[in-house]
């Protein structure tokens, strides 16, 4: 009910953003759209819906089949041109002189049941791992499309805040370089640090522009995932709190292989390959079918009440089918098939594999990130530090504007970096989750 109510909420958020502007979207409100209009996501549960329909129809493999009949004819036969000689007579007289009227009716019923057929039994089983494979394919996606829309929405918050940070760089240098200015009219710096103050403020300029630029970039990037034209502006709410996933390395690894949905579609493979081997294999096997049927037959439809009185016929019987030669199809089919086995199972150990070092890769990066987090931290308190204090030495006349803008230039490196940690770090934790096959 829960998902429902998901589904419902991501096809209902579309319509409000179509009659807004700019929109402010949670990142649970983006995974609901994403979920209910992502196009991969949505082939994918038609692909299940479309196994579940095969599975359905191979079961009904071990249903009797029934039919029933109901007729009426009416015929004529008209006087025929086929001579004969009368043994009365003695002559030619025609076979039919006159046309000849004729009723029919019948009814039945027949039935068959199948009560042995090794390649109905294994198809079925075939149909039940491939449904499993589509189920886990599609859980692939969704978790796909959820690490997608949170790396996008994470670099989006990320920008945004870059941004800002840029867009107070920018003030700090045009308040500093009008300081300047009215300072050296009264002769307390030199022309040059008015000149080295313009240049950061141009350069400033500059970097604005390239984070808006790259804004824009971030905002269509989250739009395309959504399913949304690339040109919609949407405002990001930064309410998220980075979570801590402690784990060690050996368990995360342990519910990879368990969890994982590339992992659980690899299997079902393999045992749907299996199950249709042992179906080719079947065909070199007997085939046992049960039948019966009723049936009435007489000139009057009337009649039909006394169906089961008179004019009727019933049988029952057992078929046993057995194939001798049919070329050497079924042979190629069983090599076919053993040859697939084959592929499935080295497709998943290639798996296994993937599995793996995504999750190396995943883990390793969670741990550099939380360790980025803590220095980038320290380094922006440091820098901060050491930017006022060159600021205060300059305003005394002890210090360089060189110093100055040093200290500025490393401030501005060190608040950016604990800004892409920060969200690094809460990208990287999807990414784990996505390669421990438990993103939600």
């Amino acid at each position: 009910m829960k998902r429902r109510m998901g589904w419902i909420l991501g096809a209902l958020l579309p319509v409000a953003l179509l009659a807004q502007g700019e929109e402010a979207l949670t990142l649970d409100q983006c995974k609901d759209i994403a979920l209910n209009r992502n196009s991969e996501l949505v082939q994918s549960r038609l692909q299940l819906k479309m196994t579940s329909r095969d599975e359905i129809s191979a079961f009904s493999n071990f249903l009797p089949s029934v039919s029933g009949s109901m007729g009426y004819n009416h015929s004529v036969a008209g006087p025929s041109s086929a001579l004969r000689i009368d043994p009365q007579s003695g002559i030619l007289v025609p076979v039919r002189d006159e046309k000849v009227k004729s009723w029919s009716s019948s009814a039945g019923l027949n039935a068959r049941q199948m009560l042995f057929d090794g390649s109905a039994i294994f198809g079925f089983a075939q149909a039940a791992y491939q449904k499993g494979s589509a189920n886990a394919s599609a859980e692939a996606t969704r978790q796909s499309v959820i690490l997608q829309v949170k790396e996008a929405y994470h670099n989006l918050l990320k920008k945004e805040k870059l941004l800002q940070a840029q867009e107070q760089t920018l003030k700090q240098w045009d308040e500093s370089y009008k300081r300047y200015e009215t300072m050296y009219q009264v002769g307390k710096v030199p022309r040059s640090d008015v000149l080295k103050a313009k240049v950061q403020l141009e350069n400033a300029r500059l970097a604005l522009i390239q984070a808006q630029s790259d804004l824009t970039i971030a905002n269509a990037s989250l739009n395309h995932v959504l399913g949304f034209s690339v040109d919609r502006k949407i405002k990001a709410i930064d309410n998220l709190t980075p979570v801590e996933e402690d784990i060690s390395y050996e368990a995360a690894l342990e519910k990879a292989r368990a969890s994982h949905p590339a992992l659980r579609k690899s299997r079902s493979d393999v045992k749907a390959s299996k199950a249709a081997f042992l179906s080719t294999s079947s065909q070199f096997l007997p085939s046992l079918y049960g039948s019966g049927g009723y049936s009435w037959n007489n000139e009057k439809f009337d009649q039909v009440k006394n169906m089961f009185d008179t004019d009727y016929n019933w049988y029952l019987g057992v078929s046993l089918s057995m194939p001798i030669f049919q070329g050497f199809s079924r042979i190629a089919g069983v090599s076919r098939s053993h040859l697939q086995v084959q592929s499935t199972k080295e497709a998943l150990a290639q798996t296994e594999r993937d599995v793996a070092l995504s999750l190396h890769q995943a883990y390793a990066s969670v741990q550099q990130a939380r360790q980025q987090i803590m220095v980038t931290k320290d380094s922006e308190a440091a820098a901060e530090e050491d930017l006022r204090l060159n600021q205060e030495k300059y305003d005394l006349g002890s210090g360089t504007m060189l110093e100055l803008i040093t200290a500025q230039a490393a401030f501005t490196t060190a608040r950016n970096a604990a800004i892409q940690a920060r969200y690094d770090y809460m990208t990287a934790v999807a990414q784990l989750q996505k390669a421990m096959g438990v993103l939600n």
